[in-house]
């Protein structure tokens, strides 16, 4: 599965924006849904960012819980860093600037410090 190389995972998540999230749910629905266990992490945190991305955070944690917990995933874990502490979308659309898009902002965007907000005391998927 060709989602399993990292730059080729980050090139269609730097894509994702709130305008394409919808898009990018069915597709990805999709492929978790037929993606042997063995690689269905990536896949699935693709899925849980645009569920995120689209406003649908209860989403996101399902498809989070689809990533093997004895391997962790960078990028699910960014996106429940997103969840819990309560991101807006909107935040992403404003730092995914189409003239800066690299890896390195999108991975600072999401460790930067945001206003926490009450955290369902769920632990970030992998972990």
């Amino acid at each position: 599965m060709a989602v399993e190389s990292i730059p080729t995972r980050d090139r269609l998540w730097l894509d994702m924006n709130r305008g394409n999230a919808g898009s990018h749910v069915a597709l990805w629905t999709d492929m978790t849904k037929r993606a042997p266990d063995d690689v269905r992490a990536a896949p699935a945190s693709l899925l849980g960012f645009a569920s995120w991305l689209s406003g649908h955070g209860a989403l996101a944690w399902c498809a989070l819980d689809q990533v093997p917990k004895d391997k962790p995933y960078a990028l699910a874990t960014l996106v429940a860093a997103a969840v819990q502490t309560g991101m807006h979308p909107r935040e992403w659309d404003e730092a995914n600037n189409p003239t800066e898009r690299r890896v390195e902002n999108a991975t600072t965007f999401f460790a930067r410090p945001s206003t926490p907000k009450a955290s369902p005391g769920r632990p970030a998927p992998g972990f």
